[in-house]
């Protein structure tokens, strides 16, 4: 999977977003995935800036608790990502990172999509290896997920309908 490692090559940068990034990412989330959301939940703003506001702050102070990570290509952000730690199974002992949210730019192209997706599944295992997190795991409720769950196999997840999970060999 080292052929989707982000290299100077890419033209976006990863970076850890900072509060002026949440109106660029509420932007991404509105125009390409509150519809997925739309017929189950209600979308709110306001209440999605708030968590995203508190885990960037969270992440700056409590490196511990959140990894969000933002991809920009020039001054436009194009993919982001929420992982979040401390969950667990109520019939086991191993704490879980969950993997709150990948949006990607639907606007690009399926290369750079995917590249971009596999990116961030490398970001949260070696933020689960770093942070010795033994179970990873992903879901989506997007209709369409085949690709993404196929992505999330080839990184070692063992994938369950809309579910994915990894254990995180280096604990």
């Amino acid at each position: 999977m080292a052929n989707y490692t982000h290299t100077n090559q890419d033209p976006w940068q990863w970076s850890r977003p900072i509060h002026t990034d949440v109106e660029a990412i509420l932007e991404l989330v509105d125009q390409n995935y509150s519809r997925e959301i739309d017929p189950i939940f209600t979308p709110n703003r306001s209440r999605m800036a708030y968590h995203l506001h508190r885990a960037i702050l969270g992440q700056t102070y409590a490196t511990q608790e959140d990894f969000l990570s933002v991809a920009k290509q020039g001054q436009q952000t194009i993919a982001w990502a929420w992982l979040t730690r401390g969950k667990y199974q109520v019939y086991a002992d191993e704490e879980m990172a969950v993997g709150e949210f990948i949006h990607v730019d639907l606007n690009l192209s399926p290369r750079q999509r995917i590249r971009l997706v596999a990116q961030i599944l490398e970001q949260w295992i070696a933020y689960c290896e770093l942070m010795r997190i033994p179970v990873l795991t992903s879901t989506s409720i997007r209709a369409e997920q085949t690709a993404f769950m196929r992505l999330h196999s080839q990184f070692g997840f063992s994938v369950r309908g809309s579910f994915a999970y990894r254990r995180i060999d280096s604990i």
